[in-house]
């Protein structure tokens, strides 16, 4: 039906959908400059995209039908009203899938402040564009076909439409704009951040503001945080700018600049849902019969071990961000998803700086919540393709074939590359929930000793399905280290292993702190395998340690002491361990771990609050705060840092360009 004998209000959110819908299309179906697909499995992104952008549309359509029935006469205004502001969905569309495109992050009401200035004129903005001509053609001649479709031939007012004169349309829209929400509200909120339409993500930003600080509040919290980081006072703070950027200093860490000369490889194993209460070396070790991680364990009797790492956060999202930059989570968004433009410091991007060659594994899909986004910025080699799975995600990689592939490009690094230090992070999934064992081409999961890990009899208990799943990644991280070992460089070789977070399986939970950072979600165990001239003698290292501070250990080996923005300290830095503490945040709450106790504060009110003697379950024995290393004040100093760091990232003001 041609447009033109439609009424002015079906034809313009008809042709919204469309050129929403075909921007969309080019997005999804595009690659980056360097090649790489934008999206790993374009089905599943528009699966949870449509129905978004369509609830947004009928929520649009359904304000304008009711406006036009109550308003009949008014139509000369509500009409052009109604297709000024499609127009302006249509163009917000293009710039936010631009801005996805180019730069790695989403529109938001800063941008529009941005783009009033002459700032976009700067290069950075303008260069990704110009390298990719012909999508910049393509997006605009869409944008011109379709503007000239609405606004041509235009004949608004006249008698109101006999489907406008009942309820029947705007009943339509709003079924439209509530069906649409249901897949957003099962999706994970980092995935939901990224697939909502552009007005509706505008509007909430608008409608849910961070909390304002006021001067005297950002004066107090960076005082405050300041003495967290740099508990001996020996300042070096850069700008008032960027006011956690400081020149670091690694002198007094056992290991500091060992590794300028010779660097080692480094490998992060980052295990799926890793929990420290499961491997021999955790803080709740089964005894070795009943250990199924032997072979973890093995390597852990020849390692540094920390039974009391946590996760800066969870779900994966956040333990991705801690592990790399170094630093805390946003306090109530994603920082993969919600600010991918902050500038941090990154682990990889470091050692690129230091002469590294750096690659990234994954065994699920990491389009899903925007770490390729980030990804593509600091690492030479991306693998996380499997074959199928380029339009629709049907199936993750198993670990066998995630180790398999490790190992394929440490034998293409070493003939290609012989000399040159690597850095590999290896993101395994075997042990996502709902802890299946899936090993891809084998027709029955083995270790190294070609033992069968396949239950004859299987429970349906969720801690017996994940004690299959982690003894099996056990096993192909155990051949990757066998391998590792015929290697020249291994005696130059750092070994790490830790889980992203952690998560619950059979514990029984205390309901009012359900989804908070407790023990079950974020207690993951780490190992630190290496050189003893830069790990020391094996050990167990029981102070609290956490993601970010793998980042300041890593560039205290290479003697790098540039300046750093990260919030943690080397894991080796173990003077005035009483006063050492670590954070965990997550959507729900905010942990601090500091003397062998825990304080968890919900995100929401400092007045909600429980302290215990840390790593001691899911039903631990709250204590009054006189009776733990933490003061009656903590609570709110906890939320008002935690507020603090989140306003330097809303605001970019982490660190300088790179």
């Amino acid at each position: 039906m041609s447009t033109k004998r439609l009424d002015i209000l079906e034809r313009t959110m008809l042709l919204t959908a469309v050129a929403q819908i075909a921007a969309l299309l080019l997005h999804d179906l595009g690659r980056d400059p360097a090649g790489h697909p934008l999206q790993v499995s374009v089905v599943n992104a528009l699966m949870l995209q449509l129905p978004l952008y369509l609830s947004a549309l009928g929520g649009q359509g359904m304000v304008w039908a009711l406006a036009a029935m109550r308003w009949p006469r008014a139509r000369l205004i509500i009409d052009p009203l109604g297709a000024i502001i499609a127009t302006i969905v249509i163009v917000l569309t293009q710039v936010d899938l631009g801005m996805q495109r180019f730069r790695g992050e989403r529109l938001s009401l800063n941008h529009l402040t941005l783009y009033g200035s002459t700032d976009v004129a700067d290069s950075d903005w303008i260069r990704p564009v110009l390298d990719m001509p012909g999508v910049l053609a393509t997006a605009l001649m869409l944008l011109v076909g379709t503007l000239l479709l609405l606004w041509h031939p235009w004949r608004p007012g006249g008698a109101v439409p006999r489907h406008l004169r009942s309820f029947r349309t705007p009943l339509l829209y709003a079924v439209v704009a509530l069906a649409g929400q249901v897949p957003g509200q099962i999706a994970f909120d980092h995935q939901r951040v990224l697939a909502l339409s552009p007005q509706e993500s505008l509007l909430r930003d608008a409608l849910n503001p961070p909390a304002p600080l006021s001067p005297a509040e950002q004066q107090a919290a960076l005082a405050d945080l300041r003495r967290a980081i740099d508990p001996r006072g020996r300042g070096g703070w850069r700008t008032a700018a960027y006011p956690l950027w400081r020149s670091s200093d690694f002198r007094s860490v056992p290991g500091a600049g060992m590794a300028r000369q010779d660097p080692p490889d480094i490998i992060l194993f980052t295990i799926e849902s890793l929990r420290g209460r499961d491997v021999g070396w955790g803080f709740a070790p089964r005894t070795t019969g009943a250990s199924v991680t032997p072979h973890l364990d093995s390597l852990a009797r020849a390692s540094v071990t920390f039974p009391h790492w946590i996760a800066g956060g969870e779900p994966s999202p956040r333990g991705f961000v801690t592990l790399h930059n170094g630093a805390w989570e946003h306090g109530r968004g994603f920082i993969i998803a919600n600010f991918p433009e902050v500038r941090v410091d990154v682990l990889p991007q470091r050692l690129r700086t230091a002469g590294y060659r750096t690659m990234a594994i994954w065994g699920g899909n990491p389009s899903f919540d925007n770490q390729l986004t980030w990804a593509r910025r600091w690492y030479d080699v991306l693998d996380f393709e499997l074959p199928g799975n380029a339009l629709f995600y049907r199936r993750t990689r198993s670990d066998r074939l995630v180790m398999d592939r490790l190992l394929a490009h440490v034998a293409a690094h070493d003939a290609a590359h012989d000399g040159t230090p690597f850095f590999a992070y290896v993101a395994s999934n075997g042990t996502h929930t709902p802890y299946v064992l899936d090993d891809g081409e084998a027709p029955a999961a083995r270790d190294v000793s070609g033992s069968t890990l396949r239950d004859t009899s299987p429970s349906m208990s969720r801690q017996a399905r994940y004690d299959r799943v982690l003894r099996n990644v056990d096993a192909q991280i155990g051949r990757v280290i066998a391998v590792l070992r015929q290697r020249p460089r291994w005696r130059n070789t750092v070994v790490i292993v830790t889980g992203d977070h952690a998560d619950r399986t059979d514990e029984a939970a205390d309901p009012e702190w359900t989804g908070m950072p407790t023990d079950a979600q974020i207690a993951t165990a780490a190992l630190i395998s290496g050189p003893d001239v830069l790990v020391g003698s094996p050990r167990a290292i029981t102070m609290p340690v956490s993601h970010t501070d793998l980042l300041p250990t890593v560039l205290g080996w290479l003697g790098d002491t540039s300046s750093v923005t990260t919030l943690g300290r080397s894991v080796f830095d173990t003077v005035a361990q009483a006063a050492r503490e670590v954070v965990s945040i997550n959507s729900r709450g905010v942990r601090l771990d500091r003397g062998g106790y825990s304080l968890i504060v919900a995100t929401d009110d400092p007045r909600r609050y429980r302290a215990w003697r840390a790593f001691t379950g899911e039903r631990p024995i709250a204590l009054p705060l006189a009776a733990t290393p933490f003061a009656a004040d903590d609570p709110a100093r906890l939320l008002q840092r935690v507020r603090y760091w989140s306003f330097l990232v809303e605001h970019n003001q982490v660190r300088p360009a790179w």
